[in-house]
């Protein structure tokens, strides 16, 4: 699961099985769903700080929280779901406002119930923490020189890896058309300098396919080395585990507040 702090914690694929007809309304409507999506992170980013701040020591980083922010909060199902369903409901609030189209009131009073359904869901489950955060990296930065033909296309992803063995939620993916290249490597964004404080090596993801990614180093790359790709080619390794599970969660033992 990624962290809250995270980039694209939500995107548009995450809405469209919400609502398939999603990029036709905001195209006919003028309506920029990121927007939306962007002001919905950031309200829920604020109820969450101030929960955290006045939950006391029931937060075991509490004496950091305003330190810390939301770095080590995960991005739970049941809160991924809120920020979700709150991202829609802002939509279709505009969607009516703008049209005054009785549909979109519908979508609008049924999204703003399921996100305020899922906040109390967020709370009764507990907001989920981890004590080490390993933050999503930036694209792999992949250099490429010429050679014999290679496959057609290899995109790539990159994680990070603490002591125990987590991973952080994957980077953007990075792909290229291997149209006679060789001695491919690729490296981390942040190369060493920076690197999360808890991360001691990463972990490299790759296919000729945008789907189905699997990992190609069998042993942990230390930071700062770079992965080559291997004459033989690419290895159908362990798929990713895509994001820290929490290490503890923090639930709210006073009524939830709705809205």
């Amino acid at each position: 699961m990624a962290l809250f702090t995270d980039a694209d914690i939500v995107t548009l694929n995450d809405l469209l099985p919400f609502e398939s007809s999603l990029v036709q309304i905001a195209s006919s409507h003028g309506i920029d769903v990121q927007t939306k999506i962007e002001l919905s992170i950031s309200t829920i980013q604020d109820k969450l700080m101030l929960w955290l701040v006045n939950v006391g020591a029931s937060d075991p980083q509490w004496i950091n929280r305003r330190l810390l922010g939301l770095s080590t909060v995960v991005v739970t199902p049941t809160l991924h779901k809120w920020l979700c369903f709150d991202s829609l409901s802002r939509f279709f609030a505009e969607a009516y406002n703008t049209q005054l189209n009785t549909r979109f009131e519908g979508k609008w009073t049924e999204y703003k119930q399921n996100a305020s359904d899922a906040a109390e869901m967020v709370f009764m489950s507990g907001i989920g923490i981890v004590y080490k955060p390993l933050p999503r990296p930036g694209m792999p930065v992949v250099s490429a020189g010429t050679g014999d033909p290679s496959p057609e296309a290899l995109f790539v992803q990159a994680a990070w890896v603490d002591a125990a063995g987590n991973e952080s939620a994957l980077s953007p993916v990075n792909g290229l058309i291997l149209s006679g290249v060789l001695d491919l490597t690729v490296a981390m964004k942040e190369g060493v300098v920076l690197a999360p404080p808890s991360a001691i090596g990463w972990n490299l993801y790759a296919s000729n396919t945008e789907m189905n990614l699997t990992r190609q180093n069998t042993s942990l790359m230390t930071i700062g080395q770079p992965w080559h790709l291997p004459t033989s080619g690419l290895v159908n390794g362990p798929p990713a585990l895509n994001g820290q599970v929490p290490d503890y969660y923090i639930t709210l033992s006073r009524p939830v507040q709705r809205g």
